[in-house]
């Protein structure tokens, strides 16, 4: 069987100015992942990590703690979609009192209501006429399948790791078990920083292993340091 290990980004910096980066706690998140992987003697025939930087900063810390490096395929179909639009326009048009989220409870507290809007096509129009356009719902899918599909497509028996977001890391879920476009809302609000989502293939079908595994964060000095966004 091959195994695919899909690893969501550490904590980023929600709030700042560039969101896109990990913050301190994100680098350790990273670290303590791949002290983890050193500590079970994994290794990885490919790595392929989606082309932000958060994204990028993972995997140099899993890196540091399984002490090696890594030269891994960029594929940026596997980047998370561009929440920040999507957010703007659904505030503007039916919450344009509140303020745009800024905390964690905050994003949470709106992810739901945002994202049944935008999987429902009512922000499709504005989103089109906005000068940088912003994907689709169903275009959103289409390119994280791709991806997936291009990830499994390797030598029998290899070990591929991967490096992206909440939200692919849903849609590949919801791939591989053929579920709602709900169910992938309700993974997405689950999916933690730097959880391990594991895939075997036998070369015919994917199928779903583990979900959200943090086994690198399940002591008591770590329960602090598990985080969403």
């Amino acid at each position: 069987m091959s195994e695919i290990y899909f690893v969501r980004h550490g904590q980023a910096s929600l709030g700042e100015r560039n969101y896109d980066q990990l913050s301190p706690l994100g680098w350790e998140q990273a670290r303590w992942l791949g002290e983890h992987y050193r500590a079970r003697e994994l290794d990885f025939d490919r790595v392929i990590v989606g082309d932000m930087q958060r994204h990028k900063e993972t995997l140099q810390g899993i890196g540091a703690g399984m002490g090696r490096t890594f030269e891994p395929v960029v594929d940026r179909r596997l980047n998370e979609f561009t929440f920040r639009p999507v957010m703007r326009l659904y505030c503007q048009r039916y919450r344009p009192e509140v303020p745009e989220p800024t905390t964690a409870a905050e994003f949470f507290g709106i992810l739901r209501e945002v994202m049944a809007a935008w999987i429902a096509g009512d922000l499709d129009a504005e989103l089109a006429a906005q000068s940088e356009r912003t994907e689709t719902w169903r275009e959103f899918n289409a390119r994280v399948v791709a991806g997936v599909e291009a990830a499994r497509a390797g030598k029998h028996g290899e070990r591929v790791l991967i490096v992206s977001s909440g939200g692919p890391k849903s849609l590949a879920v919801k791939h591989v078990m053929g579920l709602s476009d709900a169910a992938a809302i309700e993974l997405m609000m689950q999916i933690r920083n730097t959880s391990t989502t594991r895939f075997l293939s036998d070369g015919e079908r994917l199928s779903l292993h583990a979900f959200n595994a943090l086994a690198h964060m399940e002591r008591p000095d770590r329960e602090h340091a598990i985080t969403m966004v």
